[in-house]
């Protein structure tokens, strides 16, 4: 295997798939590049190019690894223009595919797909006999697919399928694929697809968080433990890695917290293994709450209850944890803290967390903004595809004022629907939750305040006597 092909390895894959490999870890050494074509000039240290239309003293791989670096600390605006540097100036340098490639993965990452799609396409033409060709067309199928456009990106897996099957693009576009069945509510299908990423691969753990999720949805909790449990065991080198493995432990007390014989020690464990910088520890706590909360331990209950509420104030975990509280209270006969909790836990849920109002303002201002962006992003491309004179220099300082405030406009809409979708998960939560502490509120009952038993299974305090130690 060639040097070339390596470096394709260690950085196309791990790129490849957005939902999950934007915060892939990686390194970079400039010792991977063979130099076998590249001849220094006698007596000097300066390195020489050669193309049909002669000799030039000048070093494309220079400006490669310096694209290379803008690439991997997210300055993606500049990496763009310094890999259009290459295609322009070094066509036919031997690294200018990989060059076309980062420099459509720049603008897909600043989530400009408009550029990134013409790059790539460009690419298919101009590189037939790439070794990245399938990669080309992988992004395509990609970009459809962070863009809701399931039917196109499924027209573009058949034919990475049917053209590319022995290729590293055939076990990314699986993936994608796999995802969108998901979406789709198609989780055997799903599941089929996912089951082909194997341990090694840069989306197998989460091919299998994915497939853990669809499991449970099909009622098959057996399948869905081994998927989970299987993540976290194992080894993880980069933080999206660590994220996924610490949702699948939340998963996985959840399972083992309501199975049809609960082992609340065993999801305790779980959800104290989650570390606290985890975008989930906020769940994690909810789920030792109830754990205290299911063992008649209310003063352990309430405290994880408490430091959600107080640290995590904008959660969607808020509710519930004024609802655990409100258990909590009752089952110390503190029936006016009762009272305020649960006050406080449908106040919080009395409409859904994005309203639909919101929702269609944001994306009537986002449209608004749609013909803008599209010139932006033209403007940047074809600035992009220019060498760098003064006067393109000066062309690309007076844009990046205008081609900041786009950015963060998408920034910003991106932020607002990953929050909607979140708030369409809720959804379901939120109504139990309103029901469960509605029903309490609602109960007729003589005298002081008292809510009805919740159900608790009747489990032995003495299993969580390990886990007093919440600080």
């Amino acid at each position: 295997m060639t040097s070339r092909t390596r470096f394709i390895k260690t950085f196309a894959l791990g790129l490849a798939v957005a939902c999950t490999s934007l915060f892939a870890e990686f390194s970079y050494t400039s010792s991977k590049y063979q130099q076998d074509d590249w001849s220094p000039e006698y007596g000097s240290n300066t390195w020489m190019y050669e193309d049909p239309t002669g000799i030039f003293e000048t070093d494309p791989l220079d400006v490669f690894h310096a694209a290379i670096n803008l690439y991997l600390n997210r300055q993606f605006l500049d990496a763009a223009y310094a890999f259009g540097k290459i295609q322009t100036k070094y066509p036919k340098f031997r690294l200018a595919d990989e060059a076309a490639f980062y420099m459509a993965k720049s603008f897909e990452n600043l989530r400009m797909h408009k550029a990134a799609k013409s790059i790539y396409e460009d690419a298919i033409k101009r590189y037939p006999q790439s070794d990245l060709l399938a990669k080309f067309h992988f992004q395509l199928m990609n970009i459809d697919y962070k863009e809701g456009k399931y039917s196109e990106a499924m027209a573009k897996y058949q034919y990475i399928v049917q053209n590319f099957s022995k290729s590293d693009a055939k076990i990314d576009a699986d993936y994608i694929a796999g995802q969108i069945k998901f979406e789709q509510g198609l989780y055997q299908e799903s599941i089929d697809l996912l089951a082909s990423i194997l341990p090694g691969n840069a989306n197998y753990l989460y091919a299998r968080y994915t497939m853990g999720i669809a499991y449970s949805r099909m009622n098959k909790f057996d399948e869905a433990e081994n998927c989970f449990r299987t993540i976290t065991e194992q080894p993880v080198s980069n933080k999206s890695e660590r994220d996924t493995q610490n949702a699948a432990k939340v998963k996985l007390g959840h399972l083992l917290f309501s199975a049809e014989k609960p082992d609340i020690a065993a999801a305790a464990r779980m959800y104290l293994q989650v570390h606290k910088e985890s975008p989930v520890f906020g769940e994690a706590m909810l789920g030792i709450a109830w754990c205290f909360l299911k063992v008649n331990k209310p003063d352990e209950a309430i405290k994880p209850a408490k430091w959600i509420i107080s640290n995590l104030p904008e959660s969607f975990h808020v509710p519930e944890a004024y609802l655990v509280m409100g258990y909590g209270y009752f089952l110390k006969k503190n029936y006016q803290n009762v009272l305020e909790a649960l006050t406080q836990a449908i106040e919080r849920t009395e409409q859904p967390i994005v309203r639909v109002a919101s929702r269609d303002s944001a994306r009537q201002a986002f449209d608004a903004m749609q013909g803008q962006f599209d010139s932006v992003q033209v403007l940047a491309l074809d600035l992009a595809r220019q060498l760098p004179t003064s006067r393109v220099e000066s062309k690309r300082k007076a844009l990046r004022p205008t081609f900041n405030k786009v950015h963060k406009a998408i920034e910003d809409y991106a932020s607002f629907m990953q929050r909607s979708i979140q708030s369409d998960r809720f959804e379901p939560i939120r109504q139990r939750i309103r029901d469960d502490a509605g029903f309490t509120l609602s109960t007729p009952r003589p005298g002081p305040y008292r809510p009805p038993n919740y159900g608790r299974p009747d489990i032995d305090p003495s299993e969580l006597e390990d886990f007093d130690d919440l600080e």
